[in-house]
């Protein structure tokens, strides 16, 4: 665990005992769970573009107290510590983790709610893909296993809730410390689900790539902040909201002219740009169907270039609408997600400029709670790329939870689907709540 980590967590059993000290009787809890999973990517890349395939059993306990202080302080202390042991590219690989999943001390009023700490922050409506979801980095194994719940990273925050009359609610956050989207915690450089380049190869042969992390450095001028201003209007509740951060993906340059005589090795940076983020979000009910749409436009917006390691800059906007309606024990949701993206004036490149996504899910509960199937897709006909997940869960008693879930992905283009193309898996997790 890093000096920051600790600090933050020391921070936090000070929070929990001047809370426990302040008041005789402070209303306290905890709760956790601890999982093992046993997952496989039997096509997962190896070296040149070779199939390895990887196995993988990982462990987790996660632990949530929280005490509360009256009728106005809030005191949170959650993390999580995960293990990994396995094979990867013909090679074994041990790796562990511990983070923190909200260490906050929260302080409430009628009109206003004040935030410090570490914690997570949910701004946007549609399913799995929120366009408007900026805050908070994800990562993209956890992603693409469990959903974008389990994926978002915690980050360093402040924030403050004002509560507005007729409703309203506008909420700020500032995030003093930058952290990065990752593609696997546990040991990224060697994940089936990363898309850093490993190695460059040219009809003379292969170079191995050597990626440095060119991220903001910590300075009061490397702030991240943003605002969402939400409300209610007749039926429609509606949202708009404003981001100025820094891109959680990595992009990819150059660092250096790659080839020249007796090189061995190209020298890349993973750079992180500054980016701006305006948009907006609307919900209603119209019987039994609900109904969404998200709106983000990035103003200055950076892109990945498809076919060399440089950064493009762009602006491009992002929006979709979807539509989701229970019957019985069914959940059935729906979203079209699509993107446009342009080259700003000065910069040269090919992007794909026009994207369009499909994104449905099927949600079914049996037996009072006891038996859960989630099935969801993504569809991109442009790509000709798709993602299939399903998960199914048994409770074999209560707090005991053994899961099931097998992914399938697919493609032929440039979007992350087709690049993540062939990483299909499968996994077993045996979860037990306390």
């Amino acid at each position: 665990m890093t000096p920051c980590r600790v600090r933050a967590a020391a921070l936090a059993l000070a929070l929990l005992a001047a809370a426990t000290t302040a008041q005789a009787q402070p209303e306290a809890t905890l709760t956790g769970y601890t999982s093992l999973m046993l997952d496989a990517v039997p096509n997962a890349p190896g070296p040149a573009a070779t199939s390895a395939g990887a196995v993988e059993l990982r462990g987790r306990v996660f632990l949530d107290g929280r005490v509360t202080v009256g009728e106005r302080l809030t005191v949170r202390a959650a993390a999580w510590a995960e293990g990994l042991t396995g094979e990867r590219n013909g090679t074994s690989q041990r790796h562990a983790v511990a983070q923190p999943h909200e260490i906050s001390a929260t302080w409430s009023t009628r009109v206003v709610e004040l935030t410090a700490g570490i914690g997570q922050v949910v701004w946007g409506r549609l399913d799995e893909f929120q366009p408007t979801d900026v805050v908070n980095p994800i990562d993209i194994t956890r992603f693409f296993l469990e959903g974008r719940a389990e994926a978002r990273r915690a980050v360093g925050l402040a924030r403050a809730r004002a509560f507005l009359p007729r409703g309203a609610t506008l909420d700020a956050v500032y995030v003093p410390v930058f952290r990065a989207a990752t593609f696997d915690m546990l040991g990224e450089a060697t994940s089936p689900f990363s898309l850093a380049a490993r190695e460059v190869c040219l009809p003379l042969g292969c170079l191995p790539v050597v990626t440095s992390n060119a991220r903001p450095p910590v300075t009061a001028g490397n702030g991240q902040s943003g605002a969402r201003l939400s409300a209610t209007t007749g039926r429609v509740d509606w949202a708009l909201m404003a981001w100025r951060g820094f891109e959680a993906v990595p992009l990819y340059v150059a660092a250096a002219p790659p080839f020249g005589p007796g090189a061995r090795a190209m020298a890349v940076d993973a750079v992180h740009p500054r980016t701006t983020v305006v948009g907006g979000d609307v919900e209603t009910v119209r019987g039994a169907w609900g109904l969404r749409g998200e709106l983000a436009w990035h103003l200055d917006d950076t892109l990945q270039a498809p076919d060399r390691f440089a950064a493009l800059a762009a602006r491009s906007v992002e929006g979709g609408v979807g539509v989701d309606r229970r019957a019985g024990d069914f959940r059935v949701s729906a979203t079209v997600l699509g993107v446009a993206r342009r080259l700003r004036e000065g910069a040269s490149g090919v992007i794909d400029r026009h994207d369009l996504q499909l994104v449905t899910s099927v949600d079914r509960s049996f037996a009072r709670e006891t038996r859960r199937l989630r099935v969801f897709g993504v569809y991109n006909p442009g790509d000709r790329s798709a993602f299939v997940r399903g998960i199914g869960g048994v409770s074999l008693r209560d707090g005991w939870w053994l899961e099931a879930s097998a992914g399938w992905l697919t493609g032929s283009g440039t979007d992350t689907l087709s690049r993540l193309a062939e990483r299909d898996f499968v996994y077993l997790r045996a979860r037990v709540y306390f």
